[in-house]
Order: C-alpha cells, then sequence, then structure tokens
C-alpha cells in the first residue's frame, strides 16, 4: 500500500456511500492520511483499508477534461470533480457531447464575453474551442443551413441557476452574427428589429423578475423567445410567448424576498416632479407592498441604474410619452392600493382616506365607488342590487385582487407591445430560445410552484425522451448495435398531475363547483391518490399535499389553489375598472369577463382555468419544441448563498442526480449522436472526395467508402438501414475537411475571377496604350515630317539658289566670252 499511494497521489476514497477526490498527504505508521478536494482531512487504518474503499485517479480526471464523455472514470463523482476542477480555473463551462453544463460563477469573468470572444466562436465549429454557450449559439445557428430545419434551445436549472443570464448571452450572440451575416449589410428594418429584440431584455427582467431567497433574479414567468431569420442570415423579426406571471408576488413575498424590480427601480430613478406626479415621494419602506417582506435593497441589484435601461429600452421600441406616464401611473397606483388600511365597524372600513384619494387619481377612478367596492360585495340579484359588507380579510383580499389585476393585465400589454415592434416575416427558419422558471421548493409552495415545477417535469421528460428514449427507438428500428442503458423515467409522476382524475383534472373540477373548497379540494386528492407513490399525503399537516418530482420531494399547500385557478372578477370591481377615465386602464379590461357572467354561460362557454390554461400553453410549446433540433444548456449553481469560487459538492450532486447528467454522459459516450441519410450524407460531404464521383450508384456504398477513408475500425460510424450514425468527434473533423475543401475551391473560384479582372482590365489598358501610341507615333511623325519639310525647302532653295547662281556665272562666261570675240573681230579688222 505505500509504495502503492506515494505522498501527493491522487486517489478517489469511498466514504458514507460517496466516492470523494482526495490527495494522499501520508502513508506511514499504519494510517493512511488523505485531504479530499472539498477540505476534509480523512485518516484510515492501512489493514482495513481495500482497493474498493482507495484507488488510484485516472489521468482524465486528474487533468480535467472539456467534454465530459471523454472521461475514463464515468461516476458522479468524477463528473462533479471535472467540473469543480473546472470552476476553479473560471473555466465554468462543460461540454457533454453537444449538451452544454454551465456552473454559474456569480461574479464577472474577465473577458468572458466580449466581442473578440464572439469573433472568435463565430468562425470556428463546436469541438475546436474551448466549451462556451457561444459555440453552442455558433452551431445552432450554423444548423439552421446545415439541417434546414428550426433551432431551439433548452436553457434548464433550479432558481439562481443563471438561467436569465445565458438568455442574454444567446441573443447577444445571435444579433452580432446576424449583423455580420454573409457579408450582406442588414436592412434599416432588420437593425430595428434585432435592436428591438435586444432593448426587450431590461423591460422584461423589470417587469417579470424579482429578488427570491434563491436567486437576487429571478424570472417569475416563463418565456420562449423565438427569432425568425432570413434566408442570408439576418433576424426578420422575433415573438415572445410568455407562461403564468406569478401574480401573488405583487401583494405578498416571502420573508427576505423583494416585489418585482420595476417598483424599486421607479422609486430609485423617477425625477422629483415624476415623483410627486405618482405621489411617490415616500421611500420604498412607506410602502405595504414593498416592505412587508423586510427586504428593501440587494447590493448586487442597482435599482437607479435598472430605471435608465428600461427608460432608455422603452424609447427604442417606440413607446409614446402618454404610454409610459400611463404604465408609471398604474404602478404608482398600485403601491397606493397596497397602503390601503381598514378597521371594523359593522364590517370593514377604510381608515386611509388620503390614500384611496391618491389611488382613484392615479388610476382614473371613482373615490367614493373604489371605497364601496373595497369593503362590500355587489351582485344582482332578481334584478335588484343587494349589498353586503365584507370583513377586513375579505376586504384585504378585495384589495389585493385589483393589484394583481391591474399588474398582470399591464405586463400582458408590455408583452403584446413588444411583439408588435418586433414582428416580422416567417418566410425561412427560426431559433426559439426557452427561459423558464426552475424547479422550486420553498418553506411554503403554493399554487405557482404547483405550476412551476408541473413545467419544470414537463421539460425533463422532453429531454429524457430526446436523450435517451429517442436515441435507444433510433438505434432499434435502424439495427445499429450498442449498449441500452437505463434511465430516468419521469411518466408516472406527469400522469399523477395530467392524465384523467389526476391532480390537474380535480383542481379544475372542484374549481367549477361554486361551494368548491381548498379543503374540499384536499379530500378529493387524498382519497383518490393517497395510494400514488409519487403522492405525498403528510401525517402532520392538514392543509398540504406532497409529490415526488424528479427534483425531489415537494409539499404544496392548498390554501387559495382554486381562487388563483379561477382567476375571475366580481362584477363590481371589473365594472368600477371599466369605468375608468383613463384610456389605458379601460383598454386593459375590456375584454376581460367577470365570475358572475360566466355562470350565466354555462360550462361549455367559461373562460378556461389557469392550470388548463397553462397545460395548453405547454402542450403547444413541447409540440413546438418536438418540430425543432434541440440543444441543452444545463445550468448549474455551486452553492445556496450565491457567492463566488465557492463549490458546494452536496448542492451540485442533486443537482447532477436529478437532471441526469451521469446517463447523458454514459449515452454521448456510447451512442452516435450524430445521424444523416445516405443520401443527405453523400451529398454533404462528396466534395472532400478527390476522386470524381460516379453519378449513378448505391449511396450506401459511396457512404461507406468515404467514411473508411477517415476510419477504418467503424469505431466512430455504424450503418443503419437509412442512415448512417456517427461520433461527433467524426462529423467535426468531416465538417472541417468539408469547409477546407469549399476555401480552397473559393480560392481558385477567386483566384479565376481575379484573373478575368486583371485579363480585362489588362486589355482595356493595353487598348487605351495602343491609342495612346497610335496618337504619340503620328504626333512625331507629323513633327518629323514638318521638319523635313523645312529642311527641304531649305534644301531647295539653297539648290535653287546654287542653280541659279551656276547659271548666272554661266551666262556672265558666256556673256563675257561674246563680248571678248566680238572685241576681238573688231581688233582684228583694224
Amino acid at each position: 500500500m505505500e509504495s502503492f499511494f506515494a505522498e501527493g497521489t491522487r486517489v478517489w476514497v469511498k466514504e458514507k456511500e460517496q466516492l470523494l477526490p482526495a490527495t494522499v498527504n501520508s502513508c506511514g505508521d499504519g494510517t493512511l492520511v488523505v485531504t479530499t478536494d472539498y477540505g476534509e482531512v480523512l485518516y484510515l487504518q492501512q489493514a482495513e483499508v481495500t482497493r474498493e474503499q482507495v484507488y488510484a485517479m485516472h489521468q482524465t480526471s486528474i487533468d480535467g477534461v472539456e467534454d465530459m464523455s471523454a472521461l475514463a472514470e464515468l461516476h458522479e463523482a468524477a463528473i462533479m470533480h471535472n467540473l469543480y476542477k473546472r470552476y476553479q480555473d473560471d473555466n465554468i463551462y462543460t461540454n457533454i457531447g453537444s449538451i452544454l453544463a454551465a456552473v454559474n460563477p456569480y461574479k464577472q469573468v474577465p473577458g468572458l464575453y466580449d466581442l473578440d470572444r464572439v469573433e472568435l466562436y463565430s468562425k470556428h465549429h463546436l469541438g475546436e474551442l474551448p466549451p462556451h454557450i457561444f459555440a453552442v449559439a455558433n452551431e445552432c445557428y450554423r444548423c439552421i443551413w446545415k439541417r434546414h430545419d428550426n433551432q431551439c434551445v433548452l436553457i434548464s436549472g433550479e432558481s439562481g441557476a443563471g438561467k436569465t443570464e445565458s438568455t442574454k448571452l444567446l441573443l447577444q450572440f445571435l444579433s452580432v452574427m446576424s449583423q455580420n451575416s454573409a457579408g450582406t449589410p442588414p436592412s434599416e428594418k432588420t437593425t430595428r428589429v434585432e435592436q428591438a429584440i435586444v432593448q426587450s431584455s431590461p423591460i422584461m427582467e423589470a417587469f417579470g423578475n424579482a429578488k427570491t431567497v434563491y436567486n437576487n433574479n429571478s424570472s417569475r414567468f416563463g418565456k420562449f423567445i423565438q427569432l425568425h431569420f432570413s434566408e442570408s442570415g439576418n433576424i426578420q423579426g422575433g415573438c415572445v410567448v410568455d407562461y403564468l406571471l406569478e401574480k401573488n408576488r405583487v401583494v405578498r413575498q416571502n420573508p427576505g424576498e423583494r416585489n418585482y424590480h420595476i417598483f424599486y427601480a421607479l422609486l430609485a430613478g423617477a425625477s422629483k416632479e415624476h415623483k410627486s406626479l405618482y405621489f411617490l415621494e415616500d421611500s420604498a419602506e412607506a410602502f405595504h407592498y414593498l416592505s412587508q417582506s423586510g427586504c428593501l435593497k440587494d447590493k448586487s441589484l442597482n435599482d437607479k441604474e435598472l430605471y435608465n435601461m428600461v427608460m432608455e429600452a422603452l424609447k427604442v421600441l417606440e413607446f409614446t410619452e402618454e404610454e409610459i406616464r400611463d404604465m408609471f401611473k398604474l404602478l404608482s397606483g398600485v403601491l397606493q392600493l397596497g397602503n390601503i388600511e381598514f378597521m371594523t365597524a359593522g364590517g370593514a372600513q377604510i381608515t386611509t382616506k388620503q390614500v384611496v384619494t391618491n389611488a382613484s387619481e392615479l388610476l382614473g377612478l371613482d373615490a367614493f365607488q373604489l371605497n364601496e367596492v373595497l369593503t362590500q360585495r355587489s351582485i344582482i340579484l332578481r334584478g335588484e342590487e343587494i349589498c353586503s359588507p365584507l370583513t377586513i380579510e375579505q376586504a384585504i383580499d378585495s384589495r389585493d385582487s385589483v393589484a394583481m389585476a391591474l399588474y398582470s393585465q399591464c405586463f400582458s400589454w408590455i408583452i403584446l407591445k413588444i411583439n408588435q415592434k418586433i414582428k416580422g416575416k416567417e418566410n425561412f427558419k427560426s431559433i426559439g430560445i426557452l427561459d423558464i422558471f426552475g424547479f422550486e421548493n420553498f418553506e411554503v409552495n403554493r399554487f405557482e410552484q404547483f405550476n412551476i415545477n408541473y413545467a419544470n417535469e414537463k421539460l425533463q421528460e422532453y429531454f429524457n425522451k430526446h436523450i435517451f428514449s429517442l436515441e435507444q427507438l433510433e438505434y432499434n428500428r435502424e439495427g445499429v448495435q450498442w449498449d441500452a442503458i437505463d434511465w430516468m423515467d419521469n411518466a408516472e409522476c406527469l400522469d399523477l398531475i395530467e392524465k384523467k382524475l389526476g391532480l390537474l383534472a380535480l383542481v379544475n373540477e372542484e374549481s367549477r363547483f361554486p361551494k368548491g373548497t381548498d379543503f374540499t379540494l384536499l379530500e378529493k386528492l387524498h382519497s383518490r391518490h393517497s395510494t400514488n407513490p409519487y403522492y405525498v399525503k403528510p401525517r402532520v399537516a392538514d392543509h398540504q399535499f406532497g409529490i415526488k418530482h424528479y427534483a425531489g420531494e415537494v409539499l404544496y399547500d392548498a390554501r387559495g389553489v382554486l381562487e388563483k385557478n379561477r382567476d375571475t372578477f366580481r362584477d363590481d370591481i371589473l365594472n368600477m375598472l371599466k369605468d375608468s377615465r383613463l384610456d389605458f386602464i379601460y383598454d386593459l379590461f375590456e375584454k376581460v369577463g367577470s365570475r358572475n357572467n360566466e355562470e350565466k354561460m354555462g360550462t361549455a362557454r367559461r373562460k378556461p382555468t389557469v392550470s388548463s390554461q397553462f397545460r395548453d400553453s405547454l402542450h403547444a410549446l413541447m409540440a413546438t419544441l418536438s418540430a425543432s433540433n434541440p440543444f441543452f444548456i444545463r445550468c448549474i449553481k455551486p452553492n445556496m448563498e450565491k457567492n463566488p469560487n465557492v463549490f458546494d459538492p452536496e448542492i451540485v450532486l442533486n443537482q447532477l442526480r436529478y437532471s441526469g447528467m451521469l446517463e447523458t454522459v454514459k449515452i454521448r459516450r456510447a451512442g452516435f449522436p450524430v445521424r444523416r441519410t445516405f443520401k443527405d450524407f453523400f451529398s454533404r460531404y462528396k466534395i472532400i472526395l478527390k476522386d470524381k464521383v460516379p453519378t449513378a450508384g448505391d449511396d450506401k456504398k459511396r457512404t461507406t467508402d468515404l467514411l473508411f477513408k477517415y476510419d477504418k475500425t467503424k469505431k466512430e460510424w455504424q450503418l443503419g438501414k437509412t442512415k448512417v450514425f456517427m461520433k461527433e468527434s467524426l462529423e467535426q473533423r468531416l465538417e472541417k475537411d468539408r469547409d477546407e475543401v469549399r476555401r480552397q475551391a473559393a480560392m481558385i473560384i477567386r483566384a479565376h475571377l481575379l484573373t478575368f479582372s486583371a485579363k480585362k482590365h489588362f486589355k482595356r489598358v493595353r487598348a487605351g496604350v495602343i491609342t495612346l501610341q497610335k496618337h504619340l507615333r503620328r504626333h512625331i511623325q507629323r513633327g518629323r515630317f514638318v521638319k523635313q519639310r523645312k529642311a527641304a525647302l531649305v534644301l531647295q532653295k539653297h539648290r535653287r539658289g546654287q542653280v541659279a547662281r551656276s547659271r548666272v556665272k554661266k551666262l556672265r562666261e558666256e556673256k563675257k566670252k561674246r563680248e571678248e570675240e566680238a572685241e576681238e573681230e573688231r581688233g582684228g579688222g583694224e
């Protein structure tokens, strides 16, 4: 043992049925001393140590790997240790094939998301660079053209794991890719749409996010953002679908939590003039809806900065000044409603008359009518109006229902305005990003947590089906040999919730009965499902029921479930809001139905309950996701206190277990995640072959020939009946070689184009030169001719002069000779 475990040896130690990464401190005196990576020192008696209890760590676990499919040791501890090792070095991203695990650093990592990093990842395939959310975004963007179908990114994890930030980073990367796509400058409309999509984030964050005990910026609604792309790669438009805003948070928060960010931002950022206009001169402590939880500020949240971001975003999205003013009036009105107090005097009576006046002025309501609605119930019976006083508890419920209705209708209006601004053509492909509430388990879990965890069960089912059962089914159908893997199946838990006479059905059924109460509902739930292994009937609490979710057991408080599920108004409250002097308030409630009207309509025409609407929305979402090519990002929080550089192994291990991460690693390593039909495969990769490709032949044989050139051992690929199955590493090599062949071909084409252009330019220049030469030669020849002519004239002149002089001389000589002869004759005669 001493020789095997030298000092400093990295080992796995089994402690309390868990494997822990550790380092050997000493191995003498019969005692093996090791220190785990998580700070615990263990003293083990060498005589009792077995190889199952302590054994050497594989080199891949010692060094750490970027893709956990490459780990030689496939167990939970090795996966967690790999995440921990990378987390210590600020490498928060780790791949599991094409699935990305992201550990929240709870701090800014320098240079991790700057434009240089965007540029770098946009030029490389998945797997060529270290794991990063930009690598997933880039592959998602490429797959629009590679696969010719819609893409979607599912971001999952507990509240506080970093889902919302991941969504913003994906939008940032895709926006940059859109602007740089295909060398085509985006149109002015495209640029406006991109800006609107990016700027919608701070608005949705302000109105839909809040501080919870687990997360300072928790999304209290779900959203599915779809980006529509043109064939040239520009963002043409988009759409936001919202799910189940937590209305109850407007009027009530758990200790240590806050209301929605926008309220604190408005108080921190509004000018003195606006504060006076909205009756917001007091600090947040003065408003019951903000101060009741005991938490008003958080060091990680800058409310004034958020206000400025929201105002800038509202301008980009072209909200008018009147709309912004009315929206802030509504928010201020909600805060004023929360300060209305009651006392008992023959029924509930309002003691804060000035607050009622302020709220009425902000919301355009009649103060007397608001006072009446909050303190007494008015119903029409046989044509006569009958009023009955409310208790203080009922009056508070009335006040809170008005506040929740105002806020939720305003939120829906904001989403509608955003969609109107970013709407575009849907004629090509889309990328959907799902950012939906994480699994929640608080001290008190209400109707909202029930729906949230139901949504997470559906998403887990989709993940399971996609990663596990669909993979196995595909392999079996295609006759591909591989080792089948057992996986976590949550189908029975979902059956408990949504099957016939399941929890949802019973909640909706009881909601339809006028005399149904939360306690009659609880009795039916216990009676029907107490024997179900996934249902929990608490022994002590008389107002709770529980569900054993994939992420753990959760107890839900049945009180308030029916009222929240019905989500209807009293006639008098709705009529008061529709009588508002503000067109903004009237428009929000114009199409809202009342409780009495629905009862008159009968069962067939009643408004669907909240849970049934949410169920239908979830099923529609699942249908959209099933028709898309999915990418998964698993967000993990390293500790519950949101502290940087702190990695709690127990917290992380629980998330790894219920997320199916271990099974994911196994299946990604054992299976062949990439598959293409033979025709599609050969059509895409035939350009890699240097030999001439025959026009006729069997696609399967040609595919086989090509694959054998890359892997003769067939370890990285197998042939099915209609498809070829490959490891991701092989596809990455094929894609890289294909890009290289295309690059070289492009260079040859470019060279020929440049040659053609150069020749054309040369011919044009040569023709010009020849013309210049012609004119220059003519000019030179003419100059030479003129010079020669002048010279010839001079020569002619001199010659003529010479001839003339010669002739004159001759004539003179002849004359002289005649004269001499004549004289001689005269002399001889004498």
